[in-house]
């Protein structure tokens, strides 16, 4: 059976974590070890933060090195024979065209929508001083042009949060991903809201992870993110 790749795009406070959890309890090998509780690469998080200068998200490293960087991390996972390799990262929303570079035209994207303005209020109410709507606005107007006119699957957190089972079933089919009744009931149970993880429950998602924070900013203060979930 043919591998398949799988991408989560989403901005901030999307349910793209809820999504790549779920994922992760059908059994795709989003690639752990992961960055504290979000089911995302502890590795290739690193590589996207410097890549993009989080929160101030300048290019920092060109097209090529990206493009090198997600082939060999893809093709890595894919080496144990998982059948679905997938990963996650609000900053990959910057990298749609070196995903299809480095894995091929044949990538599944999974879109994870949220309107803008609920993003934006959604960090506001972290009690962090962001700015919001550059960060938001910025990964969100990259997505739209990245996705016009190209196959992918939506998921909208409201349905994701209204209905989680019905959204896990439209992953499945979209990804032609197979599950035994306990993996489908651990990936519901894990979207539903409160259903929250012993890791996430203690830990939170960090803008800028490994940087100082300089004068006057707080660029390095921890982004309480779970599962998109905590509103």
């Amino acid at each position: 059976m043919k591998q398949t790749r799988i991408a989560v795009l989403g901005v901030y406070r999307s349910g793209s974590t809820a999504v790549a959890g779920a994922l992760h309890h059908l059994g795709v090998d989003m690639g752990p070890p992961f960055f504290e509780g979000f089911y995302e690469s502890a590795g290739l998080s690193k590589q996207l933060r410097k890549w993009w200068d989080e929160p101030r998200l300048v290019e920092r490293v060109g097209q090529a090195k990206r493009v090198r960087v997600l082939e060999q991390w893809i093709k890595e996972r894919e080496a144990v024979g998982t059948l679905w390799v997938g990963m996650k990262h609000p900053l990959l929303s910057l990298c749609g065209e070196d995903l299809v570079q480095a894995w091929g035209p044949e990538t599944r994207f999974i879109r994870c929508c949220r309107p803008l303005e609920d993003s934006i209020d959604s960090l506001k109410r972290l009690g962090r001083s962001v700015d919001g709507a550059f960060l938001q606005g910025t990964l969100m107007a990259a997505l739209d042009r990245f996705f016009a006119g190209r196959e992918h699957l939506a998921i909208e957190f409201a349905d994701l949060m209204s209905n989680p089972r019905r959204e896990v079933e439209r992953l499945m089919e979209y990804l032609n991903l197979t599950a035994d009744a306990a993996r489908i009931e651990a990936a519901v149970r894990f979207i539903e809201p409160g259903k929250k993880s012993k890791v996430e429950a203690e830990q939170g998602e960090k803008i800028g992870a490994g940087k100082a924070p300089g004068p006057g900013t707080v660029w390095g203060a921890i982004r309480k993110v779970i599962t998109g979930r905590d509103e």
